[in-house]
């Protein structure tokens, strides 16, 4: 009867772990709708990030961006950037003040630079879209992947996914880009991103093991006005960055003024998707055998 008793109870654990499993191993759906992505960022002060139910997320100041081409810029204008992963894919979140066009010249081309190995000086240094803009100086973001988003190229219909080709944009391929350092687009048709100007939102997703499964990315985020064959919009004889993840205020000018962005945040993938089912349930067995053992 006691050994009854203790099979029952193990059995309402594991019952009981099953469901949490289930509501918090649930992954992203890549739609334009960032409703699935639950963290809370409410008390996070302007230019600061924190990390809440398996997201990473970056508060970016609102206002902050270069008014170069449009004063103001909102469409350009970050206000939310947002990692999480879960055993196959790294999903990014991306919203803006007012995204008010996709699929046309001017639309934001979105650049985030990749370093899976933190070994300062190895990989490359520049952004994408031939923006005249470099990573942190001294080597301490170069980059071996560098995801670009050309929102301005005429096949990205609003609210419908695009899927990588394994092709540049500039060649003629998707406008979804996952570069390595010889700026060879690696991406696949299982890498995709949504854009939507009813959410002024891009979810993207990757796989992980295409930058080779890292358990830490460095990242940097950017964002300029491109046009379809993935160009930025020039500003002679500057960075043609119009905003970016930086704690460097109250403009983005004041971080890109050199031509380099030096601020990074280091994201450990291993820390910020949800627990696995796999090793819940490991967990839930050995801890069954234990029991079992005292019997």
């Amino acid at each position: 009867m006691r050994k009854f008793g203790a099979l029952v109870a193990v059995l309402v654990v594991f019952m009981a772990l099953a469901g949490f499993v289930n509501a918090s191993n649930y992954k992203i759906t890549v739609d334009g709708d960032p409703s699935d992505w639950t963290g809370d960022s409410s008390l996070l002060s302007d230019n600061s990030y924190t990390i809440s139910n398996g997201e990473w997320i970056w508060k970016d100041a609102t206002g902050d961006e270069r008014t170069d081409f449009s004063n103001p810029d909102p469409r350009v204008d970050i206000t939310e950037f947002r990692i999480t992963a879960d055993d196959t894919y790294i999903y990014f979140l991306i919203k803006f003040k007012d995204l008010d066009v996709v699929g046309d010249n001017g639309a934001p081309g979105i650049m985030i630079t990749i370093d899976t190995d933190q070994v300062q000086g190895s990989g490359q240094t520049w952004f994408g879209f031939n923006s005249d803009t470099q990573v942190a100086q001294g080597g301490k973001a170069n980059w071996e992947y560098q995801l670009l988003i050309n929102l301005a190229n005429d096949t990205v219909k609003d609210g419908s996914p695009v899927y990588g080709d394994g092709k540049a944009v500039w060649r003629g391929g998707s406008p979804l880009d996952l570069v390595d350092t010889n700026w060879n687009d690696v991406s696949s048709p299982d890498d995709m991103f949504v854009a939507s100007t009813a959410n002024d939102a891009v979810e993207v997703r990757i796989k992980k093991s295409e930058l080779g499964n890292p358990s830490t990315i460095r990242v940097e985020l950017a964002v300029v006005r491109v046009d379809p064959s993935g160009n930025a919009w020039d500003i002679n004889g500057a960075s043609d960055v119009l905003d970016a993840m930086t704690t460097t205020g109250p403009n983005t000018w004041n971080e890109v003024q050199d031509g380099h962005i030096d601020y990074y945040a280091d994201i450990d993938i291993s820390q910020v998707p949800f627990f696995s089912s796999l090793a819940v349930g490991l967990a839930v067995a050995l801890g069954a055998l234990l029991v079992f053992r005292r019997l």
